[in-house]
């Protein structure tokens, strides 16, 4: 019997990323998987899951510069204590695949020198012509500090993902966006592959519904169909990052002209990405109040953070999903919204354009430019058989490129294979 590739995966989230990749390795004969997270939560059926304690805090005292980099490190060390556990019981692992984004894969070389490193790489944060230059309609006490105080704070935070490249065996980035944002010398070696859409299951159904509460009243509910104008607009929290502002200053006009559509806002209340918000407010709040005495329409429901069901059976019923993006990482769910043959509206921005031309498989309108926004959307919700053509290129596009068992499960196999 021949032996076993074993392979470790790590990342603070578990399974993040990973969450198809890791069950799919663990399903075949030649390898054994078993994960290490920060959380005891995350476990995957079947996949021994084990989790590492941080001995100590950050100090108070530390540079502001070094913060930073001082948590990450605090987190390399108490995963590589429990790395170098591992060893002493006998394990080693011929392939570690982590997220090095929270510093845990740091001082993995120095547990484990011949270990295969597969990395992952999210974004650098360049500090000129990139995300944190790239919205000028904000205002000026939600702008983030410009020049110096931000630049060298970005600058800083790069250090620990240069060290994670530069020890890197492999390293993967989901779209060519993101690895374009790395410093040349190391693009050559970023292999890009997506996390993978699972078309099979996310696609088109004619008999979608959606069951949305009215009013607050949780016994009173309407049932939304794809007969029904329907919006939607999705963030893990809503904020400028992801265009939230733009939707808002959008609203007025598209409530005007449609105040029969329903436009369902998904999204938590924190800040992802950027700068939060001032004490005592939030982004949500902050921009819904600018415009909420313009709006004609009863029916903006923002319904939180919602279960996976729930948030695919809004894409199926959407007469057009708008996803709007600074210069930043593409998110799942404009993927998954194009695999169930939803219409995107996306922002003009690299990571959108990377996927959507447009009029061929979805429309493309200014991210700073709410007006065209809106014109855009109430021409979909005017004539929505019309675009019945971009949203199946939309689906094509999915299925040909971004394919989780036809095309990004056997090219990360391909990737794994090629270093072990």
């Amino acid at each position: 019997m021949s032996k076993k590739i074993k392979v470790l995966f790590m990342h603070q989230n578990f399974p993040g990323q990973y969450r198809s990749l890791a069950p799919e390795l663990n399903k075949l004969d030649e390898y054994s998987v078993r994960s290490l997270s920060i959380k005891e939560e995350g476990k995957i059926k079947g996949i021994p899951h084990f989790f590492y304690k941080i001995g100590q805090g950050s100090n108070v005292n530390t540079h502001r510069l070094a913060q930073e980099f001082e948590a990450k490190i605090i987190r390399a060390e108490a995963a590589a204590l429990k790395c170098i556990e591992f060893k002493k019981s006998g394990y080693t692992p011929d392939i570690i695949i982590g997220h090095p984004g929270w510093g845990e894969t740091l001082l993995i070389k120095d547990v484990w020198p011949n270990v295969k490193l597969l990395t992952f790489f999210e974004f650098y944060y360049n500090t000129v012509n990139s995300d944190i230059d790239f919205d000028t309609t904000l205002d000026d006490d939600l702008m983030p500090p410009s020049g110096f105080p931000l630049a060298s704070k970005l600058t800083a935070r790069n250090h620990t993902g240069l060290m994670a490249l530069s020890q890197s065996d492999a390293i993967v980035s989901p779209t060519k966006f993101q690895a374009d944002t790395a410093p040349k010398l190391f693009r050559d070696r970023i292999n890009i592959i997506h996390d993978g859409v699972d078309t099979s299951a996310l696609k088109k159904s004619e008999d979608a519904f959606i069951e949305i509460t009215k009013d607050g009243e949780p016994d009173n509910k309407i049932r939304l169909t794809k007969k029904d104008k329907v919006l939607t607009f999705v963030n893990r929290n809503l904020e400028p990052y992801r265009g939230y502002h733009i939707l808002m200053r959008a609203l007025p006009e598209i409530t005007e002209k449609h105040p029969d559509a329903h436009i369902l806002i998904v999204g938590g209340n924190g800040t992802s990405y950027g700068a939060n918000a001032p004490d005592g407010t939030t982004h949500k709040d902050i921009y819904f109040n600018k415009v909420k005495k313009d709006l004609k329409s009863s029916n903006i429901r923002f319904v939180g953070r919602v279960p996976y069901n729930s948030l695919v059976a809004m894409l199926s019923v959407s007469t057009a999903h708008i996803y709007l993006t600074y210069p930043f990482v593409l998110s799942w769910s404009m993927l998954e919204a194009m695999s169930l043959e939803a219409l995107i509206i996306g922002s003009k921005t690299g990571p959108v354009e990377e996927l959507i031309k447009h009029n061929q498989n979805g429309l493309l309108v200014d991210f700073l430019d709410h007006k065209q926004l809106a014109k855009t959307a109430n021409e979909v919700l005017d004539n929505p058989d019309d675009y019945e053509v971009l949203r199946k290129k939309g689906r094509d596009t999915i299925v040909k490129n971004f394919d989780l068992q036809k095309i990004c499960l056997p090219k990360h196999l391909q990737l794994i294979q090629s270093l072990v």
